[in-house]
């Protein structure tokens, strides 16, 4: 590696050094420096190994985008400084196609396997082309923009088949299993994940989540999600079933950790959705005094001393639901002696247990203040309007 490499490295490291609280990018950082040093490399071994390099870091920058460009905003980088100019890079990959061009495109696209995205969501090509039109910020990679097209498409189809398919039906299910992944058997979660936005990127793509739905800019992604329909209008919030996840009282973080914010209030909001649809469900079913003879062994002791200390901390009292962990709906809801209350509704239990999974990283983070990403962002927008519509739909 060239001085001038090594030095700017050093300068990405002590930069990170300074926010690591906000965000651990110290690997993508120092990787990317590396980019001009594998230029310069003559072809042999080394340079082979140089060149994983830099498709680990390209691969890292898609899991970073996001949390960089709440950095970014925050003015916790400065314009000329190594991250600024790593995304840059990453930007530069992307352009804004030509109205005149996207006939073209499409034409490409339809007779390519990503096509398939289509096929799975029940989409119309004329929506795609639509949805093209509209976006107004660079999105399609420069390099391979057959893989941009198969992302793009996909997202507009999740968004299309939320509004008309059944939310917890066989062919969305299956659908998004080939774009999100199969998340139905219990995980045993990796810590790693939670800290290591690679060793999440690896976590999630081993599950079969695919990464050309989130390889965008960040202003990209999110105004594609916006003309998909899949971030608009969190869940209303249900004030009597409290607020599950304590908001930040770090004014640097509130203003840092803007998509993090976000999921928090997305969250809180269905956690009381999800609350009151439980407590609504088992009331009606088994009457009022259901969580005394129908939680799983122990949740129900649990849940009463969760609020006694809660009282006695001078909070307000909540209906006995409130004080439900999240990975603990799960258990209500799939119990062997309940589950003939919520059948109508999801159909199998592995597919409550599937949804509540890809959810479970997203909300732990929220909890502990850390970055998420955009695959998060992806699995919490899909995976909570799939539940609110089932909710509201058949209540």
């Amino acid at each position: 590696m060239s001085d001038e490499a090594i030095k700017r490295a050093l300068e990405a490291q002590n930069a990170i050094t300074k926010h690591s609280r906000l965000l651990d990018v110290a690997a993508l950082s120092v990787r990317s420096p590396m980019l001009e040093a594998v230029r310069s490399l003559h072809e042999n071994s080394a340079l082979k190994q140089m060149m994983a390099d830099v498709e680990r870091s390209q691969a890292m920058m898609r899991m970073a985008s996001g949390p960089l460009e709440d950095l970014r905003r925050a003015g916790i980088f400065d314009h000329g400084s190594v991250l600024a100019r790593t995304m840059a890079d990453f930007s530069a990959r992307f352009r804004l196609p030509e109205i005149a061009e996207t006939a073209r495109l499409m034409a490409q696209f339809r007779s390519s396997p990503a096509a398939e995205a289509l096929k799975r969501y029940a989409e119309q090509t004329s929506s795609i082309q639509s949805a093209i039109e509209n976006m107004r910020t660079p999105w399609l990679d420069v390099q391979e923009s057959l893989r941009s097209m198969g992302g793009f498409a996909a997202l507009q189809g999740i968004g299309h088949a939320l509004k008309g398919m059944p939310a917890f039906g066989h062919d969305l299910e299956a659908a998004l299993r080939v774009d999100l992944g199969d998340w139905r058997d219990t995980i045993t979660w990796p810590p790693a994940i939670f800290t290591d936005l690679g060793a999440r990127s690896d976590f999630y793509i081993e599950r079969g989540f695919n990464p050309a739905l989130t390889d965008f800019p960040a202003a990209a992604f999110e105004e594609s999600l916006d003309i998909a329909g899949l971030r608009r209008e969190p869940p209303p919030l249900v004030d009597l079933y409290g607020s599950p996840i304590p908001a930040s009282n770090d004014d640097d973080e509130e203003e840092s950790l803007a998509r993090t914010n976000t999921a928090h209030d997305w969250l809180l909001r269905l956690e009381t959705q999800m609350r009151r649809f439980i407590d609504q469900q088992m009331t009606n079913a088994f009457g009022p005094d259901w969580p005394k003879h129908r939680l799983p062994n122990g949740l129900y002791d649990k849940w009463q001393e969760k609020k006694q200390t809660a009282l006695q901390n001078g909070g307000r009292e909540w209906p006995l639901v409130a004080y439900a962990d999240f990975t603990e709906y799960v258990l209500v809801i799939c119990k062997r002696d309940n589950w003939s209350v919520f059948a109508p509704f999801f159909d199998r239990p592995e597919s409550v247990r599937e949804s509540f999974q890809r959810l479970y990283p997203v909300r732990l983070d929220t909890m502990h203040a850390r970055p998420i990403t955009q695959d998060d962002e992806l699995l919490l927008y899909v995976e909570t309007r799939r539940l609110v519509k089932v909710m509201i739909e058949k209540k």
